[in-house]
């Protein structure tokens, strides 16, 4: 049995009426599979789930960022599956221009509440910045033009302009904050622990032949406009 622990984060857990689905889940199904093991979907809080992992009540846990305090009881698994950056997202047409950390001052930026960004940018007592408490929040302060660019996860409102037909009224502006890897990882007082090894080989196939990409892509970034990298 393989116990994974899954909380709303579109689109890597969506969790629906009937059925729990996204982009954890279709690579948690496939490992699962691989191991010739049971898969468990265990729903919890976030904070739930890391308690449920530390005491050995979830076996593996997906989209975490790596943090020394959590490798104590957790087991993180190489390579990293996605890279999460914050982007500034602006209205088509508009006169908002930002190819620069310079061009933000000029601007009423809007960022979700409680969030860690870029720590110059959140540090940055000269910007105007205006907090919404949640994704839908900020992206509807966009689209009344009570901002003028929303910094958010690319992967997560990529898949929100999808599921929400905005991509056809906003876009992604060249200046961006890399972001953070994410990991899946195993509990260390799981059986599981010791088959690591051979998870992480699975693994790094999945992302180097591009199955990983390819559900993201999907999941994601169909019919969403793609910007290419400034930096």
């Amino acid at each position: 049995m393989l116990r994974f622990g899954v909380d709303p984060w579109p689109p890597f857990v969506i969790v629906g009426q009937t059925q729990i689905s996204g982009i954890d889940v279709d690579i948690v199904r496939h490992l699962a599979d691989a191991l010739n093991l049971d898969l468990e979907l265990v729903r919890c809080p976030f904070k739930r789930c890391l308690r449920m992992m530390e005491i050995g009540e979830l076996d593996m846990l997906g989209s975490l960022q790596k943090f020394k305090d959590r490798e104590v009881y957790m087991q993180y698994l190489e390579p990293s599956y996605y890279t999460a950056n914050k982007v500034f997202y602006t209205l088509k047409g508009s006169e908002v221009s930002i190819n620069a950390y310079q061009d933000l001052e000029r601007y009423i930026l809007g960022v979700t509440l409680g969030h860690k960004n870029d720590p110059q940018f959140d540090a940055d007592t000269g910007l105007t910045k205006f907090a919404a408490v949640d994704t839908d929040k900020l992206f509807s302060l966009l689209m009344k033009k009570r901002i003028d660019a929303a910094l958010s996860v690319d992967v997560r409102s990529d898949h929100y302009l999808k599921t929400h037909n905005l991509g056809q009224y906003i876009h992604k502006a060249p200046f961006y904050f890399k972001g953070t890897q994410g990991y899946l990882a195993v509990s260390r007082a799981s059986q599981l622990l010791e088959r690591c090894q051979e998870i992480e080989r699975m693994l790094a196939g999945m992302v180097n032949d591009g199955t990983i990409t390819s559900m993201i892509d999907t999941v994601v970034r169909e019919k969403v406009k793609k910007t290419p990298p400034a930096r």
